[in-house]
């Protein structure tokens, strides 16, 4: 049986053509690969005159120089400001906030605070509510509402 094997798989069964064998006197040649581009100057990004790819597209730059034109209020922002006192007058509410730096500042409904534009609708009591108006993703407006309460309930603020 093994010898019937090693017969059938011989060239001569299986239709294939017996190679031949080179001469000691004919050179093999080796296949040449592709010459390889060796230059010392490879690919490089300049992304002067781009816009950074991970900012989104329509904002304002705010830098350091241009925020400090802003009055102290538009400077810090609305969860770093903190509601001290409400003030009732012959004019109606108006407020007192403090800034991280302890300063202290008499607020009225219609001052700007916040670094969005954020503007003050209304003073009551307890309470004060800025009102921040911004444009959406898809070009809508939006009104965002933040309310400040004088005696922040025990785990929020």
């Amino acid at each position: 049986m093994g010898v019937m094997v090693g017969i059938l798989s011989s060239p001569a069964f299986t239709g294939a053509q017996p190679t031949s064998i080179p001469s000691d006197n004919a050179a093999v040649t080796a296949p040449v690969p592709p010459s390889v581009v060796q230059s010392g100057a490879g690919y490089s990004y300049d992304p002067s005159g781009r816009r950074d790819p991970f900012k989104p597209i329509g904002l304002e730059k705010q830098t350091k120089e241009g925020n400090l034109d802003l009055p102290p209020l538009q400077r810090v922002g609305l969860t770093e400001v903190s509601l001290i006192a409400i003030i009732w007058g012959g004019y109606g509410y108006s407020a007192m906030v403090q800034t991280p730096d302890g300063k202290g500042y008499t607020v009225r409904q219609g001052t700007k605070i916040g670094p969005n534009n954020g503007v003050i609708s209304a003073i009551t009591e307890n309470s004060l509510v800025v009102q921040e108006r911004f444009t959406d993703v898809y070009g809508n407006k939006q009104v965002r509402e933040y309310v400040k309460r004088l005696h922040a309930k025990e785990g929020s603020e």
